[in-house]
């Protein structure tokens, strides 16, 4: 909690950084590794990206550099992340059929749908999955103008609060909301 408040306050060093770095490691190794849909390791990315920018301005002595740095590093990872979920998903039967959607939420935090769910009506399903399908795998397009990346990041929280909601991974949804910032920054260029 400290750590976290001198970080807001905006007392950022290598050694507060790696500090950060080697804590969120710590709690994997707790936790037994990544888990949470993968939040784990965004976080972990996250802090990677801090101590990538603290690490090359105490370097090059250019904040600057270093920060671009570092956003550029989350950024990879985060646009990396949902295209290749989404192009998996297109490659998967499954997925493009719309059966997926109602298997997963059948298992989810809630049990299984109620067989009168709307997401039981294949043309429903078909469209989620479609719907999720196509934005993760177009999420690139972000970087090439900050309109279209405003527009994948504000489709994003919808996405991962329903799967916070309907599979109850809280911190998937704070893991990837925090990137944003440098997606937004990234793709103004």
């Amino acid at each position: 909690l400290v750590l976290a408040l001198t970080l807001l306050a905006g007392w950022v060093h290598v050694s507060s950084a790696m500090l950060l770095f080697v804590t969120s490691v710590l709690l994997l190794f707790r936790w037994r590794g990544a888990f949470n849909g993968g939040s784990d390791f965004m976080t972990l990315v996250g802090v990677s990206g801090l101590l990538i920018a603290q690490g090359v301005a105490s370097v090059t002595g250019e904040a600057q550099q270093g920060w671009r740095a570092g956003l550029w590093y989350v950024t990879v990872y985060v646009v990396s992340s949902y295209f290749v979920s989404g192009w998996v998903k297109l490659l998967r039967p499954e997925w493009r059929s719309g059966r997926a959607m109602t298997i997963f939420l059948d298992g989810g935090v809630y049990g299984p749908l109620s067989p009168h769910s709307v997401y039981r009506h294949p043309t429903v399903a078909r469209l989620v999955s479609w719907t999720f399908t196509v934005w993760e795998g177009c999420f690139p397009l972000a970087l090439f103008d900050v309109r279209i990346a405003w527009f994948m990041c504000c489709v994003a929280p919808v996405f991962h609060f329903l799967v916070y909601w309907y599979f109850g991974l809280n911190r998937f949804f704070w893991a990837w909301l925090a990137t944003f910032p440098a997606v937004l920054y990234c793709a103004l260029g």
